[in-house]
């Protein structure tokens, strides 16, 4: 996301809340017709409205036919002032001319203070009906939470990125020649006394790298967008943070462009900064990274300046194609539980931000279940997540729907915290991560078998021909998907390592494996439903919501597979050279799973309860087998040799397009 795209984003955000207030105003001018005739509505009203005469001039006609109308003539002035920002806007898409001129001195807090003067003069008539119900309560709820902005934009770059920019910044300033080559420990001194000092690296108007001017480019326009509206900008999230001096580069950062400095000991900066945790090993060393950072002297100051506030992002799609479905979700959950623990203990304000895809694959599923799977102490009634992809239009396309589903989520909020509360009278129920040791070390071994089964697939020699012949990976490459490039080293080096998350979970969706969301499952539940441990494996599955989430997603998502065609894909890939190991393990581990999630939940059938569910797949399945087949043939004729075919290219994007809207995923 270039900066480029930032400020257009942000000037859409701003016009679209600009023309939504105005249009509300317009409504409320209709109906709020209170003549002073009538009733008293107190001075404070009348000489607001005389002092706004230059600021917002009206047509004299407008004054004589409302003269006795104020709080008529006070929304009209509102509204001038309104298009007047709308038309001192930059030019957009829209090609509507913009008029020259500076634009009025009204901000999103004025203009809430103006719907209070309203609401007030309204009750002092004796009209508290009208300013606390209807239209214009309304109106001032929607100023409240959009304001001018809409809605908060995050900024996200890579660490990486972060630290070539600095060390850039650090050299052209002489202040360190090889920063990349220095250890934590240096960079932690070196960064926490640039920081103490007010000089910038770069005079105003000086050289940088074009790599360095592109990190820092959308941090100006995110100052820009500060001054002009406080709340248009929300956290700065840092991905694939693994230290603490990832954290203060990007303060370092900030303060280059003027968003962060040091002010008589004391920090001075409207950003927030959250560390994404991405792969097991991150959400596995998060507690300490945070200790260390809560302990920085520079970042406690600055966690000072936020109002003690600390947003911690977590990725759920690195992390299951790190180490699978059941290691991922269980490393998450123990993250949860002990980054809060560690928060607690330092006096930190937590928020989490779940970074879930659609998927089951990429951390998807029900929502309102999810919330309530987290760990009690992870309960602080602050909560972020990411809608991504079709989730968006099925979840709030309809009206209807989409507040269904905003009451499913409050009521699980709340719920959680109630339990939570409750959990908290025993603080060791309250921090722990499973309801007992005995269940703990029972997760530890099944995430541990889970993740070596996981592992064996995707690292076995012969797994990686075997996926790029069987899946359509290499026609997803073609396709705008996310807002990243779909691998790290580009299409034509395609790997593993370099993949991202999502077209890897599409990729398993295209031929109708899912593995994503249940591979490993069997190799570690086959032992302990032999053993003793079957007992406490349904004891989890009555008891804890955590576990009955992750079931109940497998389950899911093994229904939504269908092996017979999967293995039309291997056969495919077998015919070019590929081995057909993969697969057979592939099938195999499906079986297993099936056998003992089914034993483990009591049912005959992966989606025996959820009828609903199981009668559109079986609606689904035929029409989405033809499909299948249809993008089989095309695969064919592209190996054959006609790769260099455009209409064939198309067909097979569009197979691609139609199998995920069969299928209801993308990744």
């Amino acid at each position: 996301m270039t900066a480029e795209v930032t400020e257009w984003t942000l000037r859409a955000h701003r016009e679209d809340a600009l023309r939504l207030h105005r249009r509300a105003l317009e409504g409320l001018r209709v109906v709020l017709s209170v003549s002073d005739q009538q009733v008293d509505l107190g001075d404070a009203l009348r000489l607001a409205i005389e002092a706004d005469r230059e600021a917002a001039p009206l047509p004299e006609r407008r004054w004589r036919q409302n003269a006795r109308e104020p709080v008529r003539l006070k929304l009209m002035q509102m509204a001038h002032k309104l298009d007047r920002l709308i038309e001192t806007l930059p030019n957009g898409d829209s090609g509507r001319a913009r008029q020259p001129g500076p634009a009025p001195d009204y901000d999103a807090a004025a203009f809430r203070s103006d719907l209070d003067l309203i609401a007030e003069a309204l009750r002092t008539a004796g009209l508290p009906h009208l300013a606390d119900a209807g239209p214009l309560a309304d109106a001032r709820v929607r100023a409240a939470t959009f304001g001018f902005h809409l809605a908060a934009l995050d900024l996200r770059q890579h660490s990486r990125l972060h630290e070539a920019a600095v060390a850039d910044l650090l050299a052209r300033a002489d202040v360190e020649a090889d920063y990349a080559g220095l250890g934590e420990a240096e960079r932690l001194a070196l960064l926490t006394r640039e920081l103490n000092n007010p000089r910038p690296f770069i005079r105003l108007g000086g050289e940088v790298s074009e790599d360095t001017d592109r990190v820092l480019a959308p941090l100006r326009v995110a100052k820009a967008a500060l001054e002009a509206e406080p709340e248009s900008i929300g956290n700065y999230i840092i991905s694939m943070t693994d230290a603490v001096s990832d954290v203060l580069e990007v303060l370092l950062l900030a303060k280059e462009v003027g968003l962060w400095r040091m002010q008589d000991g004391r920090v001075e900066s409207p950003l927030d900064v959250a560390p994404l945790l991405e792969t097991i090993a991150d959400l596995e060393a998060g507690p300490a990274l945070l200790t260390a950072l809560f302990e920085n002297e520079v970042y406690a100051k600055h966690l000072e300046a936020r109002d003690g506030m600390q947003e911690v992002m977590l990725g759920y799609s690195d992390s299951n194609k790190d180490g699978g479905y059941w290691q991922a979700n269980w490393s998450l959950h123990k993250a949860q539980g002990a980054i809060a623990e560690t928060c607690r203990r330092h006096g930190v304000e937590l928020r989490y931000f779940h970074g879930r895809g659609g998927t089951v694959g990429r951390g998807g599923g029900r929502a309102g279940q999810a919330i309530r799977a987290m760990p009690p102490v992870a309960q602080t009634g602050r909560i972020r997540f990411t809608e991504q992809g079709e989730v968006i239009s099925f979840r709030y396309a309809l009206p209807g729907i989409a507040r269904r589903h905003l009451e499913q989520i409050v009521h699980a909020q709340l719920g959680a915290l109630a339990d939570a509360e409750h959990a908290r009278l025993d603080v060791e129920a309250g921090t722990a991560a499973a309801p007992s040791d005995d269940a703990h070390a029972l997760m530890e071994r099944l995430a541990d078998r889970s993740m070596d089964a996981y592992r064996a697939l995707i690292d076995a020699d012969d797994f990686w021909p075997w996926y790029a012949s069987a899946t359509p990976i290499a026609h997803i490459a073609g396709l705008s998907i996310a807002s990243r490039p779909i691998s790290r080293k580009g299409v034509g080096e395609l790997d593993f390592d370099g993949l991202r998350a999502i077209p890897w979970v599409f990729s398993w969706t295209q031929p109708r494996f899912t593995a994503p969301g249940w591979y490993g499952v069997g190799s570690a539940l086959a032992e302990a439903i032999t053993g003793d441990d079957l007992a406490l494996l349904r004891q989890l599955q009555d008891e804890w919501p955590f576990f009955q989430a992750i079931t109940g997603n497998a389950l899911r998502e093994m229904a939504r597979a269908r092996l017979v065609v999967g293995r039309r894909y291997s056969r495919l890939a077998e015919a070019s050279g590929a081995s057909r190991a993969p697969f057979e393990a592939v099938e195999t581990e499906f079986s297993r799973a099936e056998a003992a999630l089914l034993r483990v939940v009591r049912r005959d059938e992966l989606l025996d309860p959820a009828r609903a569910i199981a009668a559109t797949i079986r609606y689904r399945n035929p029409a989405t087998d033809v499909l299948n087949l249809v993008q089989l043939d095309l695969m064919r004729r592209w190996r054959a040799g006609a790769e260099g075919d455009d209409a064939l290219r198309r067909a097979l994007l569009l197979s691609v397009n139609a199998i995920a809207a069969a299928m209801q995923s993308t990744g």
